[in-house]
Parts: structure tokens; C-alpha cells; sequence
């Protein structure tokens, strides 16, 4: 017997062939709602990375979305996730970043940083979601974002641009952060993640200096940025 899940109009556009319907039903601009945009973002991630749900959302994950999409917007300039390990708050802050570069018409941000207390975890997550691009069915969907163009992109470990104008690039949590320029624009969107170590918490002057380079951040972004900062 096949339920009325298995026939409804989105599962059953969902099945199809029908690219150009299925990308119009994941897109969205200014003019959605974010629980629009919510509702969109979990039917995206769900068909193209069911990997990602293996369990149940708990009450809390609808806070996470929300908080991520409200910074995304600029309704708010900053968003604390503080959540237990094993929350999924990295995963779905990745998610959702992809979900973004692939869907926002307006491409309300150009110039995102990933910043970690190690460079390497930092690089980790832009690998993460660079990855997510370029898995063959989102290729198929979103051939634009990574098209080859005249102009020379940046495709490394720590960093990629991609051909609708949108920056992705890793960097660490106590270093300089000023300087960090995309063609005479500013980051417009930081998302922190492990920016504190075992070590660092065991030093009031370690920990002082990063909460000075990430508070030095903030105040260089673009008019209108965002932070979010995904913490245990």
C-alpha cells in the first residue's frame, strides 16, 4: 500500500526529472519568509544529504536553523549556538551555508569566513562545504556555482570562490583578521567554530586575546554583517 506521503506534490516533484521545478522549489529571495526559507532548507537537505538525518531533529534544531538563517538575513547581527557535543549545530551550520550559496537569488552574502582556534579545523569545514557543491547531484542542479569562467577563482584547501561571485574562505581565531578584502568588499559573515582549546580555557590572557581578534572581526565587517559562533 503506498501512503499519502509517497504521493504527495512535493514528494512526487521530488522524484521527477523535473530540474527546473525542483530548483524553484528550494530557491528563494527577500520576498520568503524564513519559515519559507526553513521549510525549504530542510527539503534540500533532507533529498541531497539524507546522510545528515539518520536520526530524528529534536525541538532544538529549529532554533539552530532559525538562529543561522535570522543571522544569514541580517534580522541579527549575532547568533551564540551553544549546544552539547554531538548536537549537530557544525553540521547543520554547514548545511545550511550550502544550502545559501545554492538557493539565495540575492546572494545577500558574498563573503564568508570560517574561523577555528586551529587553522586546520577551519579548512576542514570550507573543505566540508565545497564538498557538499560539488557532489555530482548538485552539480546537476546548480551547474552555475562552480562553471568555468574567464576570470582566474580561487579553488584551494582554504578557500574557493565561486562563479556567482560568493567567497568562502578558512582562517584562525588569533591571527589579524584585518585586511581580508574580496574585490574592495569586506566578510559580510563570520561563523566561529572551536574557537576556544583545552589550552586556551586554562588562560585568562589566551582566551582574552581571542575574545579581542574575534570582537576586532565583528567590528570589520561589512555594514549589515553577521557572526554566528557554534560553542559547547
Amino acid at each position: 500500500m503506498t501512503s499519502s506521503k509517497d504521493t504527495s506534490p512535493i514528494r512526487t516533484l521530488l522524484n521527477s526529472d523535473d530540474t527546473k521545478r525542483k530548483k524553484a522549489l528550494f530557491s528563494f529571495d527577500k520576498s520568503n519568509t524564513n519559515e519559507e526559507v526553513l521549510f525549504k532548507f530542510n527539503l534540500w537537505g533532507r533529498h541531497f544529504f539524507p546522510q545528515y538525518y539518520k536520526s530524528k531533529d529534536a525541538p532544538f534544531h529549529k532554533e539552530i536553523d532559525l538562529g543561522n538563517l535570522e543571522a544569514y538575513r541580517g534580522d541579527i547581527d549575532q547568533f551564540v549556538d551553544i549546544a552539547f557535543r554531538g548536537a549537530a549545530k557544525t553540521a547543520r551550520t554547514k548545511l545550511f551555508l550550502a544550502f545559501a550559496i545554492c538557493n539565495d537569488l540575492d546572494h545577500h552574502r558574498r563573503y564568508i569566513r570560517c574561523l577555528s582556534a586551529e587553522l586546520d579545523n577551519a579548512k576542514q569545514s570550507v573543505t566540508d562545504i565545497y564538498n557538499m557543491l560539488v557532489q555530482p547531484r548538485i552539480v546537476a542542479m546548480y551547474p552555475e556555482i562552480l562553471k568555468a569562467t574567464i576570470s582566474k577563482r580561487e579553488e584551494t584547501m582554504g578557500s574557493f570562490t565561486t562563479s556567482t561571485g560568493i567567497k568562502m574562505l578558512a582562517k584562525q581565531v588569533g591571527v589579524d583578521q584585518r585586511g581580508n578584502i574580496m574585490e574592495d568588499a569586506k566578510a559580510d559573515f563570520d561563523w566561529y567554530d572551536d574557537f576556544e582549546t583545552k589550552i586556551t580555557l586554562f588562560s585568562a590572557m589566551k582566551s582574552k586575546n581571542i575574545w579581542d581578534n574575534m570582537e576586532e572581526a565583528r567590528t570589520g565587517l561589512a555594514q549589515g554583517g553577521a557572526s554566528v559562533y557554534t560553542c559547547n
